[in-house]
């Protein structure tokens, strides 16, 4: 696969990149491990509480995950220390990436680029592409530098900053604390990608998060080493028919289980149970399926953030009673 394709992964955000210094290079004489990291480039990774660093607590840090490649081969998943820190003073403070890093790090030289991409639905997962100079990677992507140091690799395409993530996080955290809405009144004007990624990224964050990454129906729980777990996010009412992103209009289930909760082969009843139609029961096909009849789904770690009575109701009515 080329680089080009593999950043066009709708699963991850757009690219940033940062061209390396010999200071962000194991070769740099001093060098105190990990890379520098712009002011300019904070904004696309979570926050960091600069406000609590001190003479007497000189660092704040925060845990990533991320995975490493070199060029399109992948490397290495580790968890990554994003850092700001003061030095007591004695220099000049700035955020770094250090721990795990090395792993990539390694094997750069001063002018080589580090492409960054967050996934589109994990709001602390990163991957990191290391691409030298003087290779067929490197020169797909040259036209986009210009002669920039650092920024989104695409100026017309930004990725997700953490201003909209934030953003996104109060307008959803607005909607648990309001009456549910099974419909919103309208579907909302055109937004844009980025707007559109961070609440999704938010909902999927949140829902996972109450469900604690477990399928509410079969409980199962798959992860890859990677910590990308198989569970999804599902809308109970569909954003499509104007379900909202309310995590009240959610919960988690497996790839499998989402897709036929889409297609109302399945719903749940007033008392939280499976209900399969007739139609679908009777199909030898669906035999795995109705091993679910009449179980309890789970609630949400939160109970008053659990699917809202109404939703489920709306998606009976209008998914799964056509085929009963």
């Amino acid at each position: 696969m080329s680089l080009t394709a593999l950043l066009k992964d709708p699963a991850w955000d757009a690219p940033f990149f940062k061209k390396l210094a010999s200071n962000d290079t194991a070769s740099a004489p001093g060098h105190q491990g990990g890379m520098a990291f712009p002011k300019d480039l904070r904004r696309y990774l979570p926050s960091l509480d600069v406000s609590v660093t001190s003479a007497t607590t000189p660092t704040t840090e925060r845990i990533l995950q991320a995975e490493l490649y070199i060029g399109t081969e992948f490397k290495d998943f580790t968890p990554l220390r994003y850092q700001f820190q003061t030095w007591h003073g004695a220099r000049s403070p700035e955020s770094r990436l250090t721990k795990g890093f090395k792993s990539i790090g390694k094997d750069a030289t001063a002018g080589d680029i580090v492409v960054f991409q967050r996934r589109a639905d994990v709001l602390d997962t990163f991957r990191l592409l290391l691409v030298k100079k003087s290779t067929i990677e490197f020169r797909e992507i040259e036209d986009l530098l210009e002669d920039r140091k650092w920024g989104a690799l695409d100026l017309t395409d930004e990725p997700v900053s953490q201003d909209q993530i934030q953003a996104a996080k109060t307008e959803l955290d607005d909607l648990a604390h309001n009456p549910f809405e099974v419909q919103r009144p309208e579907i909302p004007r055109a937004e844009s990608r980025q707007k559109r990624i961070a609440r999704s990224s938010v909902f999927s964050t949140q829902v996972g998060n109450q469900y604690e990454k477990r399928c509410a129906v079969s409980g199962i729980n798959l992860a890859t080493p990677t910590m990308l777990h198989e569970i999804e996010a599902a809308h109970v009412v569909p954003v499509s028919e104007r379900g909202s992103d309310d995590i009240r209009n959610g919960f988690a289930l497996t790839q499998t289980l989402h897709w036929a909760f889409d297609r109302g082969l399945f719903g749940i009843k007033p008392d939280r149970t499976v209900f399969i139609p007739s139609k679908v029961k009777s199909m030898r096909e669906n035999d795995f399926l109705r091993t679910f009849e009449g179980r309890k789904v789970a609630s949400a770690r939160t109970g008053s953030l659990s699917v809202h009575p109404s939703a489920f109701e709306w998606h009976l009515e209008n998914k799964v009673a056509r085929w009963d």
